[in-house]
């Protein structure tokens, strides 16, 4: 039924020869990122306090917080493991643009901590710290994507400059 061979019909784009992604400067350093996050998450507090209406809210939002960065935290590194070697522009943008919103928000995150009371500043100023080293290797992996290979983005988001649609 299941034939491990079908996975050669499908073509989404030839994959490029080359490094591990996990031997890479980028990745090791989304994994940092990662390791800082969860570390994060995990020393904040269950709950803040129990009793008033307002700890039951500051508690939804610490909750809320600590799954943002947790998904925000695996987002990057997988985003990135999934286009590092893809010869495919439109997917690869896509995914550059994943990775960027969750660096960006990983950041925003931790605003929401301090105000629900986790003040960790010297943990929170490393994982700033390690998005703020990130960004070159990023800026420098998005510089590598070729152009020639895409499929049409019809939302035109994630075409290359210059593209035209195919006319059927």
């Amino acid at each position: 039924m299941f034939d491990d061979d079908d996975d050669d019909d499908l073509d989404f784009g030839a994959m490029d020869d080359g490094p591990d992604v996990s031997e890479t400067a980028i990745y090791q350093k989304a994994h940092e990122i990662q390791t800082l996050a969860i570390a994060i998450v995990e020393a904040a507090p269950d709950e803040i306090n129990t009793g008033s209406e307002r700890d039951r809210f500051e508690n939804r939002m610490l909750e809320g917080t600590k799954d943002e960065m947790m998904g925000h935290a695996y987002t990057i590194t997988a985003k990135l493991a999934g286009a590092y070697r893809l010869n495919m522009y439109d997917l690869q943008m896509e995914n550059a643009c994943l990775i960027r919103r969750s660096c960006r928000e990983l950041v925003t995150c931790l605003r929401g901590l301090e105000i629900a009371g986790h003040l960790e500043e010297d943990h929170f100023n490393l994982l700033r710290q390690a998005v703020k080293e990130f960004q070159p290797l990023f800026v420098e992996w998005v510089a590598t994507f070729k152009d020639s290979d895409y499929f049409w983005d019809d939302w035109g988001l994630f075409n290359p400059p210059g593209a035209v649609p195919d006319v059927d």
